[in-house]
């Protein structure tokens, strides 16, 4: 382990794939060069399919009800999707990063509890350059084209798939959209899901030390309310999933008539499993929170008995020197500051997290399905009740 491995600690950083991207220039050692590794993903899947698609006719008709370009869920899987997971590592990066950081160096972590800090991070570092655990998630990837080769979700011809009386027979752009997109996009979400893994691994290990919480620290989490706030910036990777089913989705409605009102229940599970996912681990934290808050309680209620009765007899029982006077008493100050201190003690949360990253993590998942909205309604209908407003 280095000297200071706060410096160092990283989710993305490492591991075979990341070490292959440096070969391979992708990847610099000072930056991931997010804007060359898009431009490479959509090469090598979007592109790809938009010529492999030409080429058999099916890109803008060929007889099929869904040419390539006229299809959403290619659009939103392969021109944003898959872009937005590779842009999110420079996001989540530095500020997962200066977290880790943060335990050791704010004075959280106690000094006899540094060498489990160090630990954890060391554990952390592993698991990232694990190649068994990189291994294990390509496999995962293909496992999820192999279980689709045979399930096609449209019974009618596309630009993947023509539909024939013995079935469906995938296109090469189909064979290409299986095999390289839809692989490369199942093995970037198990990446990211692992790498999730880790961090709450790190997490978990940082709950079971005898943190040195803050009862009346302003955010009003023990000192621990950075946390909440490093979990929202996980929106991007909760967009890009939204983006990917609203594009599948927009192909069912618009191409197959499934109305919009059939999945009202599954937005609403799927923002319950965004919550749980991104916020409900940290829970992990809630037994320290609880026992701080309540020492603390216990500690300030003590402190005010004595604070206020030394006031209420010198203020109200007449024990103040002869002509002094209660304006700008340091007694009048210090009553308030206790009031002020005990206040945030008292409205301490039991989670390190609040209600605006909640908000945060459900719009990541809403907004992208907004726009099926438009498709309960004709375009012409629209802009006819424009018009009717603005003119």
């Amino acid at each position: 382990m280095s000297a200071d491995p706060t410096a160092v600690f990283s989710l993305v950083a490492g591991g075979p794939a990341h070490g292959l991207q440096q070969r391979l220039g992708l990847v610099g050692p000072a930056s991931f060069h997010p804007a060359r590794r898009t431009l490479v993903a959509i090469l090598v899947t979007w592109v790809v399919l938009l010529v492999l698609s030409a080429v058999q006719g099916l890109a803008i008709g060929g007889g099929v009800k869904i040419p390539f370009l006229y299809d959403y869920a290619a659009y939103a899987r392969f021109l944003i999707a898959i872009p937005v997971l590779i842009v999110a590592e420079g996001l989540i990066e530095p500020r997962i990063a200066r977290v880790a950081a943060h335990f050791g160096r704010s004075g959280l972590v106690a000094e006899s509890d540094r060498p489990a800090y160090e630990a954890a991070l060391d554990r952390g570092t592993k698991m990232r350059d694990s190649v068994l655990a990189e291994g294990v998630l390509f496999v995962l990837a293909c496992a999820s084209v192999i279980v689709v080769v045979d399930v096609f979700p449209l019974d009618f011809s596309t630009w993947r798939s023509i539909v024939s009386t013995s079935g469906h027979t995938r296109t090469l752009a189909g064979w290409w959209y299986l095999v390289v997109g839809v692989a490369l996009f199942e093995f970037l979400l198990w990446r990211w899901l692992w790498r999730l893994l880790i961090w709450y691994v790190f997490l978990w290990r940082m709950s079971r030390l005898r943190l040195r919480l803050i009862p009346t620290h302003p955010d009003r989490a023990g000192g621990l309310g950075f946390l909440g706030d490093t979990q929202r910036y996980f929106w991007i990777i909760v967009s890009a999933f939204s983006v990917t089913a609203a594009g599948v989705l927009a192909d069912e409605i618009v191409y197959a008539g499934v109305p919009l009102t059939s999945f009202k229940f599954s937005f609403a599970g799927y923002v319950v499993l965004v919550l749980m996912v991104f916020l409900l681990p940290l829970v992990m934290f809630t037994g320290q929170l609880s026992r701080a808050k309540l020492e603390s309680m216990h500690d300030y209620s003590a402190l005010a008995v004595l604070h206020n009765r030394l006031f209420d007899e010198k203020w109200v029982g007449g024990g103040h020197a002869k002509g002094e006077v209660p304006l700008g008493a340091p007694e009048i100050s210090s009553l308030a500051d206790l009031g002020g201190a005990s206040a945030v003690l008292y409205s301490m949360r039991p989670v390190p997290f609040d209600p605006r990253d909640a908000l945060a993590l459900g719009l990541a998942a809403l907004v992208p399905l907004t726009p099926l909205v438009l498709t309960m309604f004709p375009a012409q209908k629209i802009f006819e009740t424009l018009f009717k407003v603005f003119l």
